[in-house]
C-alpha cells in the first residue's frame, strides 16, 4: 500500500496520548499533512505509477504522455504531491538527479515561466551551457537532472484560457519537445477538458496517451459507506487524546462537499487547528461548526453540523 511517508496512525489510547503531547507546531503540521489511502487515492497514484513504472523495479517509461483529470479539489493535487515524495532528489554522477518534476501551470502561462518553474523545481546547481533565453534551456535541464517523468498541474491552462491564440501551440511545442527527447515522460494534470484537447492532436495522441479520470465519491450507498471509512481514517491520524468520532458527521460532510475530499480537508484543518486553540480532546462539534460557518455561500441555506445561517433582519 502506497502511503505518504509522514503518515501516522494514532489508534491506541497510549498513542494517542503520547499524540498529545507532542509539541503543538508538530501536531499541526501532523493535522496539514494528513493524507489516506483511500479508494480515489489509491487509483490516482496507480495510475501515475503505471505510467512512470509500469513493471515493478523496472524500467522508466520514457517519452509518453498520459492525464490524470477531474474536477477541482478531488485529491489530484495531493495525489501527485505524494507520488513526487516517492521520488526524492538523489545523488549522481554529474550533480543532483530529480527523477519526478512537479510544476504547476497558471492562466496565461508562457514558456519562459514554465522554464523558470523547472529551475525552481529542480534547485539544481547544474549549469546550463546553452542559450540564455530560459525557454530554451529548460528542456535541456531536465535531461541533465536526469528527470523521468514531468507533472504538470493545473494543464489546462496550457492549453485554454490562453491570453494570445499562439499561447495553446507554444505549450504544445515544449510538450512535445520534452517527450521528443525520448528521455523524459509527462503528466498532465487537471480538467477533463485536457482529454479532448490531447486526443486530437496526432502528436501526443501517439504518444501512447492514456488518461484516468479521478471522480469524487457519490451519494450511492457504497461511496457513502467509504466516505464514513475515509473519515474514520482520517480521524485515526489526527493527534489527539481522544477520537472525534468524524463518522457520525459523514452526512453533514458529504452535504457540504459533494464528496470532493479537498473540500472535507478544508473544514477538517480548521476544525482541527480550533481544536488544538482551545486544548480540547478532540475534534468537537462546535469546531465543525465553526470552520463551516465562514465557508458556506451566499444562498446556501443548508444546515451544516447543526449551524443554519441565519435569514432575515
Amino acid at each position: 500500500m502506497l502511503q505518504h511517508p509522514q503518515d501516522r496512525i494514532f489508534a491506541t489510547p497510549e498513542q494517542r496520548e503520547a499524540a498529545c503531547r507532542l509539541p503543538v507546531a508538530e501536531r499541526q503540521m501532523i493535522i496539514k499533512n494528513v493524507r489516506v489511502p483511500y479508494h480515489t487515492y489509491r487509483l490516482g497514484l496507480g495510475m501515475i505509477a503505471k505510467l512512470h513504472r509500469p513493471v515493478e523495479e523496472g524500467l522508466p517509461n520514457l517519452g509518453v504522455v498520459g492525464g490524470l483529470l477531474g474536477a477541482s479539489r478531488c485529491g489530484k493535487t495531493v495525489i501527485c504531491q505524494a507520488y513526487l515524495e516517492q521520488y526524492p532528489p538523489r545523488d549522481g554522477e554529474t550533480g543532483v538527479e530529480y527523477p519526478v518534476v512537479y510544476l504547476d501551470a497558471a492562466v496565461s502561462i508562457t514558456r519562459k515561466r514554465l522554464a523558470l518553474k523547472i529551475k525552481i523545481a529542480t534547485g539544481s546547481p547544474h549549469r546550463m551551457l546553452v542559450r540564455d533565453d530560459p525557454s530554451e534551456w529548460s528542456v535541456d535541464r531536465l535531461l541533465k537532472c536526469r528527470t523521468e517523468l514531468l507533472i504538470v498541474d493545473d494543464a489546462q491552462f496550457m492549453f485554454f484560457e490562453q491570453r494570445y491564440a499562439s499561447g495553446a501551440a507554444e505549450m504544445f511545442g515544449f510538450v512535445k519537445d520534452v517527450v521528443d527527447t525520448g528521455k523524459v515522460s509527462v503528466l498532465l494534470v487537471g480538467e477533463k477538458n485536457i482529454d479532448t484537447y490531447v486526443k486530437g492532436i496526432n502528436a501526443f495522441a501517439n504518444r501512447a496517451y492514456r488518461s484516468e479520470v479521478l471522480n469524487p465519491l457519490s451519494s450511492s450507498p457504497e461511496d457513502i459507506v467509504r466516505f464514513g471509512e475515509l473519515l474514520q481514517s482520517i480521524d485515526r491520524r489526527l493527534p489527539f487524546r481522544e477520537p472525534s468520532r468524524l463518522e457520525v458527521y459523514r452526512e453533514d460532510f458529504y452535504l457540504y462537499s459533494g464528496g470532493h475530499i479537498g473540500l472535507v480537508m478544508n473544514v477538517l484543518h480548521d476544525a482541527a487547528y480550533q481544536a488544538l486553540n482551545d486544548r480540547s480532546a478532540c475534534i468537537l462539534v462546535e469546531h465543525l461548526r465553526e470552520a463551516v460557518r465562514t465557508r458556506i455561500g451566499p444562498d446556501d441555506n443548508n444546515s451544516y453540523f447543526g449551524y443554519r445561517r441565519r435569514t432575515g433582519g
